[in-house]
This record gives structure tokens, C-alpha cells and sequence, in this order.
């Protein structure tokens, strides 16, 4: 079964929907046209014509397949909606794990009291940046894993990052927000990085290669995780 997940609402309204898949980034994908226009105008690389799928939402797939004990979202667009839908269910993952963005601080402060209110008690904030170059993890079967470059990292149960309390969490976000609007994609400081002139975009280039060599995210990018107590 294929299909793009999207929340009930707006599956609810269609069957079908346009996916506007990319032909370098294949997590890119995405049925927003916002993310589709962010990605062609921050990063300089246009999606792909659109192709017709259908529309799945999160009840169809429980319904289906059952509910997973653990849920991961990273839907470019679609993943507070699909965050909402739930409490819709009436059995829940234990644990759900999902892309935070960079747009809001509201809108993440949002998605984490809206699990709080369905019983997640714990969370935790994952860095997504060089987990490639991380050591290697012990899997279920006992044998060690090694990350791919645009993974998740090790499963929730497998981590090692401790499991923090809502206040905790939303104290980190406030400051991770605060480091995207100073050295993130949209800030001033990524602007001067692309200008050619040296006296502008000098200084920026060598901050960022002299962070890439020594591999800390700059800011880099974050799942949150959440678990049913």
C-alpha cells in the first residue's frame, strides 16, 4: 500500500492528492505547496512535477495494520495534523517521535502539551545532524548499526539520552529557537554566508566549515520523542 498520510480532516475531503516528490532529497517529498516553494527558495532545489496518490490518514492505518508500539512522523508539512489525529485513536503508540521544524516555537510548544494532554509524561529532544559519523548502536538482534546520513538514529528504547519532563523539553526548545533565528537557515548570518563579496560572506564561510570539520550542528535540525506512561 502506497499513499501520502495526511491528517482526517483534510482526508475526510479527498481521496486523492498531488505529491510533489524531489529528485535529490527524497525526504523533501511533500503534499504542501509551502514546504515545496521553502525548499526551492532556501536551498535552491526545486521538487519534481507532482504526481496523483492517495490520501491516507493515521485512523485508516491503525485500522489496517494495528497500532504500532512506536510511531514515527517526518512528513514535511503534515505532521502536527497527523500529531492531532492521535486522540483520535482509542489504543496509542507508546512512543511517537517526530520533526519539530523551525518555523514556530508556538506551534512545537503546542505539539508537545497536546501529547501531555493525552498522557505522554516524557520527552526528549534529538539531535538529527552527523548522526552518521555517531558510534555504532547495538541493535535488537545484537548486532551493531551504523547510521545512514539522513537517519533517525537508534530506536527510542535504545537511546541513551535521558527522558526529560515538559518543562525541561519546552526550556530547550526556547533556546534552540533562539540559535536558528541567529545562525539558522532563514537568519542573517546563512544570508551573508552566500554573498561572493569576502568582507560579507568571509567570515560566515569559515565559522561554518571550521563547524562542519569538527561535526557540531550549526544549529542542525531535531526530532522530539514522546512516551505513554
Amino acid at each position: 500500500m502506497h499513499g501520502a498520510v495526511v491528517g482526517a480532516a483534510q482526508r475526510a475531503q479527498t481521496a486523492e492528492l498531488l505529491f510533489h516528490p524531489h529528485p535529490e532529497r527524497s525526504e523533501w517529498g511533500s503534499v504542501d505547496l509551502r514546504w515545496v516553494r521553502r525548499n526551492a527558495e532556501a536551498h535552491g532545489l526545486p521538487h519534481a512535477p507532482p504526481v496523483r496518490v492517495p490520501a491516507l490518514c493515521l485512523e485508516e492505518l491503525v485500522e489496517r495494520h494495528g497500532c504500532p508500539g512506536f510511531l514515527k512522523i517526518d512528513i514535511e508539512g503534515a505532521d502536527e495534523a497527523v500529531l492531532a489525529d492521535l486522540a483520535r485513536l482509542a489504543v496509542r503508540p507508546a512512543t511517537v517521535s517526530w520533526e519539530t521544524g523551525k518555523e514556530s516555537l508556538r506551534a512545537v510548544l503546542r505539539q508537545h502539551r497536546r501529547l501531555a494532554a493525552l498522557g505522554y509524561t516524557r520527552f526528549r529532544v534529538v539531535q538529527q545532524a552527523y548522526l552518521e559519523h555517531t558510534p555504532a548502536a547495538l541493535g535488537p538482534d545484537g548486532r551493531r548499526w551504523t547510521f545512514e546520513p539522513g537517519c533517525s538514529g537508534p530506536l527510542p528504547e535504545l537511546s541513551p539520552q535521558p527522558w526529560r519532563r515538559l518543562a525541561w523539553v519546552s526550556a530547550q526548545y526556547a533556546l534552540l529557537f533562539l540559535a536558528y533565528g541567529l545562525v539558522g537557515p532563514r537568519s542573517w548570518f546563512r544570508a551573508a554566508s552566500r554573498q561572493q563579496s569576502r568582507w560579507i560572506g568571509g567570515l560566515p564561510r569559515c565559522i561554518q566549515r571550521w563547524a562542519e570539520r569538527r561535526r557540531l550542528p550549526l544549529p542542525g535540525w531535531v526530532d522530539s520523542q514522546a512516551q505513554l506512561l
